[in-house]
């Protein structure tokens, strides 16, 4: 290939990349997960309508999340995009491209700091991460552990040259890896966990350790800083409500009054025992539910990764006086050393597997590092890229046979954005929100400057808050409101029955109305949603 061509392809890969985001998105459908029903569309509406006097707990405890990042997707799709859904769809899907290009700059700089041309073996590396459960089943959607992937890799491949014999600006690269991070970790802090992942990756593998402890000091100082810029001021907002600068997480340190002295997280998918513990990702290599993900799925490539760094270190302590010694050398040991330090961090913090986005993406790279290794150790005769491309070509083919994506909510376009019914209700009413997952149709209530919506959804969240603050206020606003008094809840019988036993025990739900809206699926004709009156009992 001349030097044209390979000019042509570099310029052609971004735009690439995106397309192949962008039709993704548009193949899987409009979004419609719980998390954007539940809190993503009304975070964004209450931070610009400062709902803050108005509002409690409207989407439970995901109320209290940084609305930064929904922000962009709300305001395209009830403004400029609100009539072309398929292209917010592609518009939104563009991250997954980001996603793959920056997998692809990875692979790249790699193989020049291997001192060779980038070839099919790192092409279908990249692809085998990059068609990961966690990454394809969230192309498009507004959770946004894609976007955080794109931060923290692009902070990834801001650290590899570093690596390199000339580079007058190692400082400059250091700090904008740490910006990357921190910013990932301000939007949504579940992505913590990536900045001392890389920071240890960092004291590591760099020589010399001068340079490397230096280096890993400024990156620190540009998380830090980063992190305060898209957090501090909702961890502000957040103490001065509650005390707690990361309500309702890490109480225990905090101490807020609100709620009891817990950490908040989500136990439910942590290991269950010591083979778990140890094991974790050969569990998921077949189809499974309810162990790190709510859905149906099942995906090898964690496994084999884990496997993959294991050969890697091994063979690599065998191989030390031979020339093939450390054949990717300290690079490939950032990747796999992030990868390791990050896995055991997210295991013991999370262990909800689409927080990973990171680690699954560099699934290939770590196999491919193996590959390369074990062909190092065989004959000379056999250490030829097509050896590689190969091996990586069945790694492809059989963890895609394996790979069952899961589905976290999508439904068929309509001509709008958000078709929804326009809700009345008296001004002066307050709307009980007794389901979960329906804060979304809040923002299209008639005259909401003068209606106030009060969360009282069940959830593991009201464990924590029981006999604390959180429930005295709640108690408080619904008792003491004087005027009508609705309930919106899922078209369920017994929904909302216990709710309101429990807070008005002497009312009941009459003339109930359905509520329609494109995000819902309609089961023999029934709306999903209903706005019932909620009136005191004869």
């Amino acid at each position: 290939m001349n030097l044209a061509q390979r000019t042509l392809l570099s310029r052609m890969l971004l735009p690439f990349c995106l397309a192949v985001g962008a039709a993704l998105s548009v193949f899987l459908g409009q979004d419609a997960n719980f998390d954007l029903k539940n809190y993503h569309i009304y975070n964004a509406w209450a931070l610009l309508h400062d709902r803050s006097a108005h509002d409690f707990g409207a989407a439970g405890s995901q109320s209290f999340f940084n609305p930064l990042p929904d922000l962009p997707y709300y305001a395209l799709g009830t403004g400029v995009l609100n009539g072309w859904p398929i292209v917010l769809a592609a518009f939104q899907g563009l991250w997954y491209g980001l996603l793959l290009f920056i997998l692809c700059k990875i692979a790249i700089a790699l193989t020049k700091l291997q001192g060779r041309s980038p070839g099919w073996p790192d092409l279908l590396a990249v692809a085998v991460g990059a068609s990961g459960t966690m990454a394809v089943s969230q192309a498009g959607s507004t959770t946004n552990e894609i976007l955080l992937a794109c931060l923290v890799l692009l902070g990834l491949l801001q650290l590899l040259p570093l690596y390199g014999a000339d580079l007058a600006s190692k400082a400059r690269s250091a700090c904008v890896a740490g910006i990357c991070c921190g910013l990932a970790a301000g939007l949504k802090p579940t992505a913590v966990i990536y900045i001392p992942a890389m920071a240890l990756s960092l004291l590591v593998t760099l020589r010399p350790r001068g340079d490397a402890l230096r280096l890993a000091l400024i990156y620190t100082t540009g998380s830090v800083l980063a992190f305060l810029v898209s957090y501090g001021w909702w961890g502000w907002h957040l103490y001065r409500l509650t005390g707690n600068l990361s309500f309702p997480y890490f109480n225990q340190l905090f101490r807020s009054d609100w709620i009891g002295t817990v950490s908040g997280t989500d136990p439910r998918f942590r290991p269950r025992d010591l083979a778990q513990w140890l094991f974790y990702p050969f569990y998921w290599a077949k189809k499974n539910s309810g162990l790190v993900t709510e859905l149906e799925f099942a995906d090898p490539r964690y496994a084999l990764a884990m496997l993959a760094v294991m050969i890697t270190a091994t063979l690599d302590v065998f191989q030390s006086a031979r020339s093939c010694k450390n054949i990717h050398g300290s690079p490939s040991g950032l990747l796999s050393t992030f990868a390791v330090v990050a896995y055991v961090a997210w295991l013991g913090l999370f262990s909800i597997l689409r927080y990973a986005v990171p680690i699954e993406a560099l699934t290939g790279l770590l196999m491919l590092s193996a590959v390369r290794t074990v062909i190092c150790s065989l004959p000379s005769d056999s250490r030829e890229d097509r050896c590689a491309g190969l091996a990586m070509l069945v790694i492809l083919l059989v963890t895609a046979g394996c790979t069952r994506y899961p589905d976290w909510g999508h439904v068929s376009f309509s001509k709008t954005m958000f078709k929804i019914n326009p809700i009345e209700v008296e001004p002066g009413s307050m709307v009980l929100l007794v389901s979960g997952a329906e804060a979304y149709v809040v923002p299209f209530f008639a005259h909401t400057e003068n209606i106030d919506f009060i969360g009282l959804s069940l959830s593991r969240f009201d464990s924590t808050v029981a006999g604390y603050r959180y429930s005295e206020l709640r108690q408080q606003y619904v008792t003491q409101h004087k005027g009508p008094l609705y309930a919106l809840r899922r078209a369920d019988p017994d929904n909302g029955k216990k709710i309101l036993d429990a807070y008005l025990p002497d009312h009941r739900l009459a003339n109930c109305r359905p509520i329609s809206s494109n995000l819902e699926i309609e089961r023999d004709g029934t709306a999903a949603l209903q706005i019932c009156a909620v009136e005191k009992t004869p």
